[in-house]
């Protein structure tokens, strides 16, 4: 079962990190799967992924789990707190994950520039994501999608080199505002035309020159 945060209750480790905040920070340790907060949760920290991928989603008031952003080491998340609301969406590690936690009272300019820039790259990806997901059809948005996770923590090397993805068909679904039902069938087309190989909660990419060319339309 998933575990929540509540902002400055969990494990403190101390961990390295290139461009540390002038502000205080305090360093969280979290479990793959581990919920850090909840819709609806107070906004009372700032959050820095220092390793790890953290999912953001929002529910739909159909229950379905829509994937709204990945925040990858080094991105900050968590805003919310600056306007001293609730929190409007759900936050997993999708990876065992540290997270700097920062109470935003004792963030002075400099921080918040930092902030601010990161804030503003996660938006354009947030564009070319909700972008794609309103263009080509799901074929594509399953190839572009595992080649996103593929340059994410998500991914490890298999002996030969090649991409292996820890993911579920329910996770794919989920970024691409589709059902597991549809992206088990995709799935299953791509590993018969071996573009792909799966197996128990992973994906391996054989042929990523194939996606792409999916992707683009080009097959």
């Amino acid at each position: 079962m998933n575990t929540t945060f509540t902002d400055y209750g969990a494990h403190q480790d101390q961990v390295p990190v290139e461009g540390a905040l002038e502000a205080p920070t305090q360093t969280l340790s979290f479990q793959r799967k581990q919920t850090l907060y909840h819709s609806g949760d107070p906004a009372q920290s700032v959050f820095r992924v220092r390793d790890g991928l953290v999912r953001i989603t929002r529910m739909t008031p159909e229950g379905r789990v829509l994937t709204v952003r990945h925040v990858m080491p080094g991105d900050f998340f968590g805003e919310e707190a600056f306007t001293r609301g609730n929190r409007e969406e759900i936050a997993e590690a999708l990876t065992t994950a540290q997270i700097e936690a920062i109470n935003p009272e004792m963030i002075n300019h400099s921080d918040l520039m930092t902030i601010t820039q990161s804030l503003s790259k996660q938006m354009q990806r947030l564009m070319d994501y909700e972008y794609h997901l309103q263009t080509g059809d799901l074929r594509q948005r399953v190839a572009r999608y595992l080649i996103t996770l593929s340059e994410t923590p998500l991914c490890s090397k298999d002996a030969a080199g090649r991409p292996v993805i820890s993911a579920t068909h329910e996770l794919i679904a989920e970024g691409t505002a589709s059902t597991r039902e549809s992206v088990s069938k995709i799935i299953t087309e791509l590993r018969s035309e071996g573009f792909i190989e799966s197996g128990y909660r992973s994906i391996t990419i054989v042929d990523e020159l194939a996606l792409e060319a999916i992707v683009d339309g080009i097959e």
